[in-house]
């Protein structure tokens, strides 16, 4: 057997944890605005799943250094005129109320505000399977898709949505990830 350059240095692939549809509670690590949309960061902060967001990340800076990026990330688009400017300040509204309300926060929406005041707020999430397609790749992960009560996440009051496949695509998520193997001949029939 040939040894090869670097060995000692090459990341090894890791146990990958998919992240299955369903409603978790969430802590809010910051909110910042990019582009046209406030930005919440978050993590899961209790259960099977607890900081399942910060241990990926580490995860892929540890073995995908330059392309790695923290994927707890809830956008909120700002109103820009479009015809879902309405939806977009109804949303925007309706998640920031309830943070506040959930938290007891003392935070003036209606004015300029700092993200730091949502750091350490928590929160029920809900997330739904996403369907995608890139670089060659293809299957389901699971998204934010909106915001609950923590009273709603401990009684089971929320409904997880359907999953959202591309347009076109009748792809079922529970099978994305499930890869499938022919069964090999012994060591005698071996085709070398």
């Amino acid at each position: 057997m040939r040894a090869f350059k670097d060995y000692e240095t090459t990341p090894e692939y890791t146990e990958s944890v998919k992240l299955p549809a369903g409603a978790y509670e969430v802590t809010i690590k910051r909110a910042e605005d990019s582009d046209n949309a406030l930005c919440i960061l978050f993590d899961i902060s209790a259960g099977e799943y607890k900081n399942y967001f910060m241990d990926k990340f580490n995860s892929d800076r540890r073995n995908y250094p330059e392309n790695a990026k923290f994927k707890g990330v809830y956008r909120l688009w700002y109103p820009d005129g479009s015809q879902y400017a309405e939806d977009s300040k109804k949303r925007m509204k309706t998640v920031l109320k309830l943070i506040k309300d959930e938290n007891k926060l003392n935070v003036d929406y209606s004015k300029e505000w700092d993200g730091a005041a949502l750091k350490g707020a928590k929160i029920g999430m809900i997330f739904r399977d996403t369907e995608y397609d890139y670089n060659g790749h293809h299957g389901f992960t699971a998204q934010p898709y909106g915001v609950i009560s923590l009273e709603a996440l401990r009684t089971g009051k929320y409904n997880i949505p359907e999953p959202k496949r591309l347009k076109g695509s009748s792809a079922d998520p529970s099978y994305a990830s499930v890869e499938t193997y022919a069964d090999l001949p012994t060591d005698e029939d071996l085709p070398f």
